[in-house]
């Protein structure tokens, strides 16, 4: 039982703390324990709190081992590794955290729509995009006339009938507001495939298609080509990273400046 072996095995650390391991002068705490596991009589949970007793002993004892053993330049380049890892440490986070206080993060559309146009390259579509509306009814469905007659006007009162319909739909795609993919339209819109693709993807067109499936209403609102300039709102979130970012960068290089020159004025940093 794990309660046996932590009994068996508790001490008193010089510091007063109570301890389940140790190796030479390195001391395994119970509370180490207590943050890892609750204990219980679960034979799962000893075997779990075993073997983490097990892997810090193994830990203390390589690491002894490859003090003992390395050759001295060795561990002086990683005791310089270790510097100045501990110090990037520091600084980055030193660095992020006055950042993240002092970042203007707000990105307008003006700005978003300014740097789309000074990238146009960057952001060219390599792939189509679609904005579409779909449902595909049952062959048999009574409200099929009132249903198209919504789908093809579509004003705010048909968007609404034809959502509190939609549970007599195969599928549907109303939010046509909304750019997906090739692959996505012909994976959700059943009559689409490659061999009648372009002849169903017409800008402002309304298709009905019907089969032994069932009926499809189809109607492309706006489509964009390969080549084209991505829509706003497509990299909008990646352009907000990148503005971000930017300012970011620019911040940083000012600060890191600015504690330079007040070190020079305040003596706190000369060069001899």
């Amino acid at each position: 039982m794990l309660s046996c072996t932590l009994q068996s095995c508790e001490q008193w650390s010089p510091g007063k703390e109570q301890v389940v391991a140790r190796v030479e002068n390195n001391y395994l705490y119970k509370k180490d324990l207590d943050q890892k596991f609750t204990f219980s009589n679960s034979s799962d949970s000893t075997v779990k709190a075993t073997n983490f007793i097990d892997r810090w002993a193994r830990k203390q004892l390589l690491m002894k081992q490859a003090q003992m053993n390395l050759p001295k330049n060795e561990i002086d380049t990683l005791e310089r590794l270790l510097e100045e890892y501990k110090s990037e440490l520091y600084i980055n986070n030193y660095k992020s955290s006055i950042i993240n206080k002092s970042i203007d993060t707000l990105i307008t559309s003006d700005e978003i729509s300014a740097f789309l146009s000074q990238n146009k390259e960057v952001f060219k579509l390599k792939a189509p995009l679609f904005k579409v509306r779909y449902i595909h009814l049952p062959p048999d469905n009574v409200d099929q006339d009132e249903i198209q007659r919504s789908f093809q006007r579509f004003n705010a009162t048909d968007q609404h009938f034809l959502d509190s319909l939609s549970f007599q739909y195969f599928n549907y795609i109303l939010s046509d507001t909304l750019w997906i993919n090739k692959n996505s339209l012909t994976s959700r819109v059943r009559f689409l495939n490659q061999d009648n693709f372009d002849k169903y993807i017409k800008k402002s067109q309304f298709f009905k298609i019907e089969d032994s499936l069932g009926v499809y209403l189809f109607f492309v609102k706006e489509y964009l080509a390969i080549g084209e300039l991505a829509p706003e709102e497509v990299f909008s979130p990646t352009i907000k990273n990148i503005i971000i970012n930017q300012r970011k960068l620019e911040y940083t290089k000012q600060f890191e400046k600015d504690i330079l020159q007040d070190a020079i004025r305040s003596k706190t940093y000369e060069i001899y």
